[in-house]
């Protein structure tokens, strides 16, 4: 099918009209009930956005820590267990119509999409059950740092199929929207760009007591610096790349801790790869955990080794806490850390560079600490919480209004 074609096939499926109903029903659609990034970023709106004015839902996969801490703030979950990570036409297919009967049975009035699949299978599924406004957000595009030639035409195919059933594209960074409107030809005025936000009153430079707290939970029993990574364990984060870095920074002499703190499909490489390289009192894999702006504060530095982001949340709250972060140099992760002055970049799945940044950190608490007071100042000022969610209400409501005008 050509993209004229599927243009045709949308234009044909006229949105339901909006009522005059006085809350605006809006549903966030998620793949897994994890507390990483990219959910916090949607429970973080969803609980910020007034109760009075919207009726928020969340659907995801399954039941888990999300949905608990979503209910627990009056949110309305469902869920999809046919929506998949992996690549399954029979599940997919599955999903699709799961999620198009979903939406049809309780009338959104906006979905709201988040990553790769939920993005695709959401997108076609509200277009089909004519939600007034369908909204996705980009968190980071996967396609152009695909390592297969068919995996990158694949993905960006699955984005330009969904532009027309697409009102509005959310991007994190000015890189993704010039990708959206250079290679994937999504019009002007259906992008938009809105940089994440954290709470800096709730996420402060640490106090000696929590500091020395937070080094107790992460199990550290004696003064080593603390360097740490935050993320699901797939390749995106490239975990293994953190692996080596450690790997070569203890081979050099190096005196510190390095933790992971997330889990997935990657852990048992790790794990393996610990073994063999005799690391084992020295790197450590944490899992899951919920407590994660809390445990920042007892790192001394931040390294983030991923392929691909939007714009990483964890960076953000690191910064927050004055932890100088070491990051790829990606879209993303250069729109956070200013290299030179809140951190350091360096060349993505190259275990050298990262090695050289973060010694150079280590080795130097004078820089250490003019990172840690940039870092802070920077999330202060460039990425509030409120601002976020103000953006993204605003955008609501110009769509949401323009839908009920529409005839």
């Amino acid at each position: 099918m050509t993209s004229s074609q599927v243009e045709h096939a949308f234009a044909s499926i006229a949105p339901r009209p909006v009522t005059g109903r006085r809350k605006i029903r809006l549903a966030h659609v998620q793949l897994l009930p994890l507390l990483s990034g990219v959910q916090r970023v949607t429970l973080d709106l969803l609980r910020s956005l007034d109760s009075e004015e919207f009726e928020r839902s969340l659907i995801c996969s399954e039941a888990g820590p999300l949905s608990d801490a979503a209910e627990r703030e009056g949110i309305a979950c469902h869920f999809v267990p046919s929506l998949v990570r992996p690549i399954s036409p029979a599940k997919d297919w599955r999903a699709y119509n799961e999620l198009r009967a979903l939406f049809a049975a309780e009338q959104f009035d906006i979905v709201h999409t988040n990553s790769t699949k939920p993005g695709v299978l959401g997108r076609l599924a509200a277009r089909a059950a004519q939600v007034p406004v369908v909204i996705h957000t980009v968190h980071g595009f996967a396609f152009p740092a695909a390592r297969f030639w068919v995996t990158r035409r694949v993905y960006r195919w699955a984005e330009q199929f969904c532009q027309p059933a697409t009102d509005a594209l959310i991007c994190l960074n000015e890189s993704d929207r010039e990708i959206a409107r250079e290679q994937l030809h999504f019009p002007a005025d259906k992008l938009h760009l809105v940089t994440n936000g954290i709470d800096t009153n709730q996420l402060r430079l640490p106090t000696a007591a929590q500091r020395n707290n937070a080094r107790q939970l992460l199990g550290c029993k004696n003064d080593r610096p603390i360097v740490a990574m935050v993320g699901r364990l797939w390749p995106q984060k490239d975990p293994l790349c953190f692996v080596e870095m450690a790997d070569r920074l203890i081979r050099d002499g190096v005196d510190a801790n390095f933790c992971m703190i997330g889990d997935g499909e990657l852990r048992g490489a790790l794990e393996e790869q610990i073994a063999q390289r005799g690391l084992g009192d020295r790197v450590f894999l944490l899992g899951w955990r919920d407590d994660v702006p809390r445990l920042l504060h007892g790192l001394d530095l931040f390294v983030l080794t991923s392929r691909w982001e939007g714009l990483p949340l964890v960076i953000l709250e690191a910064m927050a806490c004055g932890v100088p972060v070491v990051a790829s140099n990606i879209p993303g992760n250069r729109d956070a850390v200013h290299h030179g002055r809140t951190g350091f970049l360096a060349d993505a799945g190259s275990p050298i560079a990262f090695a050289a940044a973060v010694a150079s950190l280590l080795n130097d608490n004078s820089l250490r600490n003019r990172f840690s007071a940039a870092a802070r100042a920077a999330a202060e000022q460039n990425f509030s919480l409120a601002a976020h969610v103000d953006r993204t209400r605003s955008l609501y409501h110009s769509l949401y209004f323009s839908s009920a005008r529409s005839p």
